[in-house]
């Protein structure tokens, strides 16, 4: 097994004996080193803090966004580990929610939903209240070595969450498809495209790629698409923002509507990032003026 594997196995239990107060404080730490040591990575994540946070932040801003962008990333790892340790009551307790009266009315009618998110926050601590809803269940890029990405799914079984493995095959694909005609909720990242074989879009002004699976998945099993966001507040507060729901139709022709509806999601996370861009955890080059 790698030391990878091993170093997250002794990281949470570690994290289940700490105050939580404690183990953030630990992690906004580490996030201010990871800063500090790599300047290749810092300069990337800068360049993402630019687009979200606009032309006319200074640079000054910019550096301190970036910073405050590794301890936050830092602080999302504490909660993976950290939250299935706690009861559903005690994190729903925390947890507040903006605009959640679609999202309630669209579980409701039990046609499954389609809920997009950036990587952002602490989704994780999203995920607690999503399954709260309703039967839920997400997709996840499959990690490796396999043993870590079972330790993930494990994790993420802990919050409710059901994970369905991000790959290309197509019984996959049908699977999500069934579960979201069951009236089942499927959470999805999709501010980046790990594969770069994506739709393209105005993403901050600049042309990049996002993964259609949104907008596939609605055309072929007729749910709705929510995006939606979860803002950390505090060590122990999120709060969760629901934009309006998009419903595709099947009318048009079909990758004309797979742009559209893609453009129309990216317009809606462009929103949500905007919210707080230091919470926005994109620390990889997602634009292709940033890959030459």
């Amino acid at each position: 097994m790698s030391l990878v594997y091993h170093a997250f196995r002794i990281s949470e239990q570690i994290i289940a004996r700490l105050p939580i107060s404690v183990s953030k404080k630990i992690a906004r730490g580490a996030g201010t080193l990871y800063y500090y040591l790599f300047p290749r990575k810092r300069g990337i994540i800068k360049k993402n803090m630019r687009r979200a946070l606009g032309p006319d932040a200074s640079e000054r801003v910019v550096a301190r966004t970036a910073r405050s962008a590794c301890r936050y990333y830092a602080e999302y790892w504490i909660d993976i580990m950290w939250l299935p340790t706690q009861s559903r009551e005690y994190i729903l307790e925390r947890f507040s929610k903006i605009n959640e009266e679609p999202l309630i009315e669209i579980v409701k009618a039990g046609k499954g939903v389609i809920v997009v998110l950036p990587h952002f926050g602490s989704w994780e601590a999203g995920a607690v209240y999503l399954s709260s809803l309703g039967p839920f269940a997400a997709v996840a890029e499959v990690l490796k070595p396999p043993e870590l990405f079972d330790f993930f799914v494990r994790l993420r079984a802990g919050v409710g969450i059901e994970i369905f493995p991000y790959d290309s095959r197509e019984e996959t694909r049908e699977n999500m498809v069934r579960a979201l005609k069951a009236g089942k909720i499927l959470a999805l990242l999709c501010d980046r495209d790990l594969k770069g074989t994506g739709v393209e879009v105005n993403f901050f002004g600049e042309k990049t790629t996002l993964p259609p699976g949104p907008a596939v998945l609605a055309l072929k099993s007729g749910s709705p698409i929510v995006c939606v966001n979860v803002r950390n507040l505090g060590p122990t507060r999120w709060v969760g923002r629901v934009t309006e729901p998009i419903y595709v139709s099947d009318s048009g022709e079909r990758d004309k509507v797979i742009r559209e509806t893609m453009q129309l999601i990216a317009n809606r996370l462009e929103g949500l990032i905007r919210d707080a861009p230091a919470q926005w955890h994109m620390f990889m080059p997602a634009w292709p003026s940033d890959r030459r």
